[in-house]
């Protein structure tokens, strides 16, 4: 908590942008790039959608 700063942009005036926001975006990022692996199990496929929707749901991007 004490560590986060807060990140003026014009026309985003206000808004917040945390390392626990830049960290859920990385491991969005890394786990959409996973799915796109062809080597992957049905099984795998279907846990890392599944973490993706959770990530998006937490982000509030669903």
């Amino acid at each position: 908590m004490g560590h986060e700063k807060a990140i003026v942009l014009k026309g985003f005036v206000g808004m917040e942008y945390t390392c626990k926001d830049y960290r859920s975006e990385m491991k969005l990022l890394g786990l959409t790039r996973r799915l796109e692996e062809e080597n992957l199990t049905k099984e795998e496929r279907a846990q890392i959608t599944q973490e993706i929707k959770e990530l998006e749901k937490a982000m509030k991007i669903d």
